[in-house]
């Protein structure tokens, strides 16, 4: 396991999150499918490790990681089909997550401009450490 995974598990359990259990090939294929989008590698190493938080669960700063199955549910629910979201600050305030055929991870509210991480690995980082740029 890598160690940005071990950091990001390890403060989530400082932070007493309960977490889901690893997500298999089938659901990734089966979130992929739906999706009509691949996830990124860093992502895919994450969850399969810890598929999300367990129900709406958040962390220190009020971030909750959703479940593959609440990523397929938001999305569904969601007008907005440019960005998949994996994440939202206190409880759908904003959602955080991947915008189609861009690199980058991107607020919901701000997927017209510049990316605010360049990689999900380093979102994870910035969520993680209650960043400014990541409001």
């Amino acid at each position: 396991m890598e160690d940005w995974i071990k950091e990001a598990i390890a403060f989530w359990d400082e932070c007493e999150v309960k977490m889901n259990p690893p997500a298999t090939a089938a659901d990734f294929e089966k979130a992929e499918t739906i999706l009509s989008f691949s996830f990124p590698d860093d992502f895919k190493a994450l969850y399969a490790v810890v598929n999300g938080f367990y129900g709406y669960e958040w962390q220190e700063y009020m971030f909750s990681f959703w479940s593959l199955d609440r990523i397929i549910e938001e999305f569904v629910e969601s007008k907005n089909k440019n960005i998949i979201g994996f994440c939202d600050f206190l409880i759908m305030s904003h959602v955080i997550g991947f915008k189609r055929n861009t690199v980058g991870i991107f607020n919901d509210y701000s997927i017209d401009c510049e990316p605010i991480a360049l990689t999900f690995m380093e979102a994870i980082g910035m969520i993680n450490s209650g960043s400014r740029e990541i409001y």
